[in-house]
């Protein structure tokens, strides 16, 4: 396509997206239209410090649009101080204020920021109706997925009651405690806002890792049950899974016993 056309192309587009929120209509809009408006002015300027304008506009029910015009054109307009050469206040500027699209420069893409999620955290997240985001940043922090599962499982346990599912909202706390070794200050806070589990725990409180995981945390929560979707979203399994799992467990001990016997016996022949 020839470099003329593509302009063409463009200026066409732009005529159509401008028709079509109502900004190049030279007569007053029709009833049924709503017409835009000016949201932001800001100024920006590129490496060759040449400044240009943006201006936001939006319609009702339609998405802002941002569009780039010159300068110049934006003193004309009203939209920058000719004196002080910044921007004016949006609610300054006249409400018929039109925008001659053959002006623009160019229809800024909207940017519409991306979180970079990773996918384990972004299971975890589902399962336990947590924000990815939250989740993500646990493994930023530096904990495993292992660890964050453990944690968002006991979080769960600890405000879950018979009648309803428990939340993963204290799974940061419990990482955070981790990190710390102090867990006494998380039962303190924990306690201070459920007063009601202080009687279940009374004074023998966890005061390393592997107490706290097995107060809270029961055999079956980890992360692969949840990975293999074969927990369901309430913390149980399957039994058939579960048999399964067991069957594994009893076959993995078994040939754990064995592996300590023949060391064992080793050790005696030397």
């Amino acid at each position: 396509m020839s470099k003329t056309k593509f302009l063409t192309s463009i200026l066409l587009a732009m005529s159509v997206l401008f028709a079509q929120v109502g900004i190049v209509a030279a007569a007053p809009p029709a009833q049924d239209t709503t017409p835009p408006t000016i949201t932001e002015i800001t100024t920006e300027t590129d490496e060759n410090g040449v400044t240009t304008v943006l201006v936001t506009l939006e319609v009702e029910g339609e998405a802002p649009q941002t569009v780039r015009i010159s300068l110049d054109y934006a003193i004309v307009l009203g939209l920058i101080d000719e004196t002080t050469q910044e921007p004016v206040l949006p609610e300054n500027v006249p409400p018929d204020t039109v925008i001659d699209p053959a002006r623009v420069i160019e229809v800024v893409p909207s940017e519409e920021p991306v979180e970079d999620v990773h996918p384990i955290a972004a299971i975890l997240a589902k399962f336990f109706d947590e924000d990815p985001s939250v989740v993500n940043e646990y493994h930023l922090d530096g904990c495993g997925f292992g660890v964050i599962a453990q944690a968002m499982w006991m979080s769960r346990n600890l405000t879950g009651t018979e009648d309803a599912t428990g939340d993963a909202s204290l799974a940061g706390d419990i990482l955070q405690a981790k990190r710390d070794k102090d867990y006494e200050a998380f039962f303190e806070a924990l306690f201070e806002e459920h007063p009601e589990l202080s009687e279940q725990f009374g004074d023998d409180l966890p005061t390393n890792w592997g107490q706290f995981k097995k107060v809270l945390k029961e055999k079956k929560n980890n992360l692969g049950v949840i990975v293999s979707g074969q927990a369901e979203e309430d913390g149980t399994q399957d039994p058939a899974l579960q048999q399964n799992s067991d069957q594994q467990n009893q076959g993995n001990d078994k040939h754990d016993k064995q592996d300590k016997e023949k060391k064992q016996k080793k050790q005696k022949k030397h």
